[in-house]
């Protein structure tokens, strides 16, 4: 402990009758300049003090204060007065001493053991000791959870002075401390299969959030970045357990103990002090009906006990435009050559050109449709407008364009993100506490698109009484984004002769395209309706330009997220405390929008809008004329509420007993009280005002449009709804350790919500778990196996839940109110009840062995698990006389089993030079062992295979129909009876196909779910330097090629250039420009069983090198200079390099695995990192 106080120097009058050493203490500080440094211990065994005296000599008094007692004191630096144990043994010498961590912040509780001799002590709340050694025996040995343990040689001389000993974190070691946000215990107590990733791992690499940092250093831990694919871009843990895209496939996130409505990416990774992710039910079952797809629970960083460190994070991302290459696009020269033999083929079918160009409609005549800029250019030949010197002459202008190449140039930009964050930590004994501020702000790859976020945390802990603890905290965050339409995202809205600017960086405007407003039914247009509207003053330009556009109608998004929360802890008795958690959390969001009156989806609106009475010869204007604004706001919040005792206490002969328990209640509501939507026409941002619209009559009769058809002007369904959940918990968890080898552990938990059924038998049913440890290493034949640190086996069986919070056991209905009738009410009935509702039940059996080898070199873990998950909410069939065909109900079940392995390598470790290796890689596979549904169709299964899907087959399987072969460059197919599904005539054309539906026609290629993934990392240090890079892979599972459309003309892949033909020998299919006239109306159903055929199955393993990181560490001299602690320059290189086993440019992390669409690859992104310690 340390006491201090400075004053002038006086003389000074002591009066002490039996007073405790403390007060006497607390006196002499507040009269003196001295700090004491003294052992709580001591302070606790000294005898009380009496004497009376008045002195200026600090010597004098510590003399008498002394006198009699069994330590003595030293005065150091004349400003420090150690107190230090008298050795009873004068061959002994007492060392007084303090464990701190690398930044001098105390560590309470460390173990300091004399080596050869059986004498240990540990050190107080400050971190101090004292321990008598001798010259026989003066090495310590000093440990502490978490950290590199370390030895110490202190000689008699050197014992004169207060001894400092440092420890480095050990991010392996960390994880003998399991946080499951309801209990600290060690590792060696514990049971469940968990992972633990510490700040210093999160950290070693610039992650853009935790979702990212956690990504390949959890065994079984899959994060799904592909936007197309199932649970995408959210992690998943020992595989889906549901078939309900309604209870979600993510594992519940718990902050600081509390359950959180937030996600990974809103949590801020500075302000992360370690994840522990709960796998199995022993781990993750005391958070019950919630738990069924583990548990991620993150613990954030807290003040520290003495003094004030400050560190400053300055990151900047740059991530590059994707490379547009890889999509496989034809080129400008081969599509106009494409276009035109679709137009040939198009013209012949008709006698004239005008009567082909009829189909496609004009103002007032028949269905408008559109048609290219190119069609264009032939109709004006045909009809003469254009000469065929004119015609060609503008085609091979056309050639030279590259629209998509304008659209890199000049929509894309490289995506810049800065990211800043300044933290304080502090503590003086009685208080500590954590402040960060954040700010984060990018530039987005879509020019006008940016966003900034601010946040702020702080936690503060006072030590209120020795057996008493609070602690509060806030943390706030504000977001705002701006975002164009998602429409302008598409770089193919225009075909690829077309031009954004010019070559002197001109906006080019086209006359139309083939884009509508979005607010209205409005139809196509194409040049015959520009051309008739050209003269007319009633109506407004259709002409576009992107980089126009895209800065109309820009989205705006603001949200607020407050999560607060308290603790208090109370320190009854020996070994047992209580406990009380409060938090609360809140979100506002906001979002608009605002379309000015001339903006291109304005004005599109506008003209289709507009009709005309050819009696009187008015045009009627059906919308105002001025802008659309557009306004959404959202709410939402939560609370949770937690009474706890905890128990943890060591008894018996040699302490060989301990037990730890923990039993608590909890109350937790979740709540979104309203959703408001807004949408106003004619709206004018100066000065506010807008236009009143009969919005029910619009939406419903229309208007007679004069371009053509009726109609009508969208509009918001007005609804206000509230969505409340309650939940009620008991819980209660103990662990029972004998002897520090032999582990017995059980929780149980009993939630009742307002989600369940009324049956109590349902509403009551308790989650539970048991489990079994034994710490083999430290049975006596294995103790002296030098090789072998630790060894220790786990077996567990828990029950943990899932649950929908869409569905009820009430009857739900909706009120509304009738459109042609706005007075008159009636209702809607939503969903019938549910009496029987119950949570899913995940029943897992895990498995497990820890173990560290060769001096802790090598450490690792294995678990093998068996997750069962029943009464799954799944669509059922039911008789119609109950008064619906089908409902969701819990009747499935699904079954996961797997292999997790966990290697860590510290191979090499000598002077400045270290090498370290990690190896994560997690199996998974699951099989459906119940449903009570199946679909009628086979495409059913093709399509939607999530949901519909075979019992004893995986979840999410690849389905495929049965290729047959190729004649003429028509394929066929097998039907279930291994029939050709079509018959040809003696050309070789198809004069009949029969579709195939019947379920048993199709075969199950394989997992859409990889069955592995997995990582390898490698770190290198050389003095200040570290260099350490990551690959992640993924395999096992399967994808369909991206095949070009058969049934279409409009298509874009480089596949126009090697279609078939005539003299075609290999079995390229023809494309439906080909096809014959007799067989168009097969090229649909053709082209469907050609692309979901099982010779388009591709291997969707790949590997990526993730990153790769160079960081380097001033020397300390140079950061004493600056008046800095530490200054560490990182510079990150991000997706470099890949391996895809499909080949063909796939990436199989953006690609969509079941309908074979390419998506453009993961970018490089270059990170650059500044990270100073004051």
């Amino acid at each position: 402990m340390l006491v201090s106080l400075n004053v002038s120097a006086q003389t000074n009058q002591y009066n002490f009758v039996k007073a405790p050493l403390n007060t006497v203490i607390s006196e002499i500080s507040t009269k003196t300049s001295y700090e004491f440094v003294y052992d709580a211990e001591l302070v606790k065994k000294a005898k009380p003090i009496s004497l009376s005296l008045s002195t200026t000599s600090i010597r004098v008094l510590m003399d008498a204060v002394v006198k009699g007692q069994d330590f003595a004191y030293e005065i150091n630096n004349n400003k420090t007065i150690v107190l230090k144990a008298v050795a009873q043994n004068p061959e002994e010498y007492i060392v007084h001493g303090m464990v701190t961590d690398s930044i001098g912040g105390p560590l309470p509780g460390a173990s300091v053991k004399i080596k050869g001799a059986n004498k240990y002590t540990t050190t107080d709340g400050n971190g101090h000791f004292n321990i008598g050694l001798s010259n026989n025996y003066n090495n310590i040995d000093v440990n502490y959870i978490g950290y590199l343990s370390e030895t110490k040689k202190i000689e008699r001389s050197a014992a004169q002075n207060v001894v400092t000993i440092k420890l480095k974190s050990n991010a392996s070691l960390l994880a003998d401390v399991v946080v499951n946000g309801y209990q600290s215990l060690p590792k060696e107590r514990q049971t469940g299969s968990f992972a633990v990733v510490d700040s210093a791992t999160l950290n070693r690499q610039i992650n853009p959030d935790l979702l990212a940092a956690l990504e390949g250093k959890v065994a079984g831990l899959m994060y799904t970045k592909n936007p197309n694919g199932l649970n995408a871009d959210q992690p998943v843990l020992r595989g889906v357990g549901t078939y309900s895209a309604n209870v979600g496939t993510s594992p519940l996130i718990v902050v600081d103990g509390l359950p959180s409505e937030l996600t990974l990416d809103q949590i801020n990774p500075y302000d992360v002090e370690s994840i522990t992710v709960l796998k199995d039910g022993a781990a993750a079952s005391i958070y019950g009906s919630r738990s069924g797809n583990g548990v991620i629970v993150i613990a954030t960083k807290g003040g520290k006990a003495k003094g004030v460190n400050i560190t400053l994070n300055a990151d900047l991302f740059i991530t590059g435009k994707p490379d547009i290459d890889k999509m496989h696009y034809a080129s400008t020269s081969d599509l106009i050559d494409y276009e035109t033999a679709v137009y040939n083929t198009e013209r012949a079918r008709f006698t004239t050109t005008e009567s082909m160009f009829s189909g496609y409609g004009n103002v007032n005549n028949g269905t408008i449709k559109y048609y290219s800029p190119l069609y264009e250019l032939y109709r004006q030949q045909a009809t003469g407008a254009i000469n065929t010197t004119q015609l060609n002459s503008t085609i091979n202008q056309l050639k030279q364009n590259d629209y998509i190449k304008d659209y890199v140039d000049n929509v894309w930009q490289n995506e810049v993100r800065q990211r800043y964050n300044l933290s304080f930590n502090s503590g003086n004994g009685k208080s500590s506490n954590y402040l960060s501020l954040n700010y984060d702000a990018s530039d987005e790859r879509m020019k006008y698109n940016n966003s900034e976020n601010f946040n702020i945390y702080n936690k503060s802990t006072f030590n209120l009484k020795k057996w008493l603890t609070a602690t509060i905290g806030i943390n706030a965050s504000y977001n705002t984004s701006s975002s164009s339409n998602f429409d302008y995202t598409n770089y193919l809205i225009q075909p690829r002769y077309a031009q954004i600017t010019d070559a002197n960086g001109n906006l080019v405007y086209s006359d139309y395209v083939n884009l509508s407003d979005g607010f209205s039914s409005s139809g196509a247009v194409n040049a015959a309706v520009i051309s008739t509207l050209k003269n007319n003053n009633n109506f407004k330009s259709f002409g576009f330009n992107l980089l126009e556009s895209m800065q109309e109608g820009l989205t705006k998004n603001k949200a607020i997220n407050l999560r607060t929360f308290a603790n208090v802890k109370a320190n009854i008795y020996k070994g047992l405390s209580y406990s009380m958690q409060f938090q609360y959390e809140n979100r506002n969001a906001d979002s608009e929008s605002f379309h000015d009156k001339n903006s291109y989806r304005m004005r599109y609106a506008y003209n289709y809008l507009t009709s005309y009475n050819a009696t009187t010869g008015i045009y009627t204007r059906n919308l105002p004329d001025g802008g659309r604004y557009y306004q959404i706001n959202r709410k939402s919040n939560s609370y949770t509420f937690r009474n706890q005792l905890s128990y943890d206490n060591s008894f018996g002969k040699n302490q060989e007993h301990n037990i730890a328990a923990i039993a608590g209640v909890e109350m937790r509501q979740t709540l979104t009280p309203r959703t408001l939507e807004t949408v106003r026409y004619g709206y004018d941002p100066v000065t506010l005002s807008s236009t009143t619209l009969n919005t029910a009559a619009l939406s419903t009769a229309g208007v007679a449009s004069y371009i053509g058809g009726t109609r009508t002007l969208s509009a918001l369904a007005t609804k206000q709804e509230q969505v409340k959940h309650r939940y009620l918990s008991a819980y209660s968890n103990m662990s029972y350790t004998f002897q520090g080898k032999y582990n017995l552990t059980g929780s149980i938990r009993v939630d009742q919500a307002d989600l369940f059924g009324v049956d109590p038998q349902y509403k009551n049913r308790p989650l539970w778990s048991v489990g079994l440890g034994w710490n083999a290493n430290r049975e006596d034949f294995l103790k002296n196996v030098e090789w072998l640190n630790m060894l220790k086996l786990r077996a567990t069986y828990g029950i943990n839940g899932n649950v929908d919070q869409n569905s009820s056991p009430y009857l739900t209905a909706t009120l509304r109110n009738d459109v042609l009738f706005p007075s008159l009410q009636y209702t809607n009935i939503s969903a019938l009840p549910n009496p029987k509702l119950r949570w899913e039940k995940v029943a897992s059996t895990n498995f497990g062995i820890d173990f560290s080898t060769l001096s802790n070199r090598l450490r690792g873990s294995i678990d093998l698990y068996n997750k069962y998950s029943s009464d799954l909410l799944v669509s059922t069939e039911l008789d119609p006389t109950v008064g619906a065909i089908s409902r969701v109900l819990n009747n499935g079940a699904l079954r996961n089993r797997g292999i997790e392995l966990n290697l860590t390598g510290d191979w090499y470790k000598a002077n400045d030079l270290a090498f370290s290796s990690q190896f994560v890689i997690g199996f998974n596979k699951n099989k459906v062992m119940e449903v009570n549904t199946a679909a009628q169709n086979a495409y059913s299964y093709i399509g939607a295979p999530t949901n519909y899907f075979f019992i004893n087959q995986q979840y999410n399987s690849l389905y495929a129909y049965r290729y047959g072969g190729m004649t003429n460059g028509y394929p066929y197919f097998l039907d279930e009876n291994g029939n050709s599904n079509v018959t040809f005539n003696a050309a070789g054309v198809p004069t009949a196909v029969k579709d195939i539906t019947n379920t048993s026609a199709i075969v199950n290629m394989g997992s859409l779910t990889p069955l592995y993934s997995g990582s390898f990392s490698q770190r290198v240090s050389y003095k200040s330097f570290e260099l350490s890079a990551m690959l992640v892979f993924s395999g096992g599972n399967k994808l369909r090629k991206d095949v070009t459309d058969l049934s279409s003309n409009t298509v874009y892949d480089q596949d126009i250039t090697q279609r078939w033909t005539a003299n075609t020998i290999s079995e390229l299919p023809r494309l439906y420009v080909d096809y014959a006239n007799s067989a168009l109306n097969y090229a649909s159903t053709l082209s469907s069983l050609w692309k979901y055929s099982d010779v388009q199955i591709l291997d969707a393993s790949y590997i990526k090198l993730r990153n790769i990181i160079l960081s380097y560490n001033l020397p300390q001299q140079v950061s004493r200079l600056i008046h800095v602690s530490n200054v560490r320059l990182s510079g990150q290189v991000n997706n470099l390099w890949y391996w895809s086993a499909a080949g063909d440019d796939i990436d199989p992390e953006t690609y969509s695995a079941n309908s074979g669409t390419r998506s453009l690859q993961i970018p490089k992104t270059f990170i650059f990192g500044l990270n100073v310690t004051f």
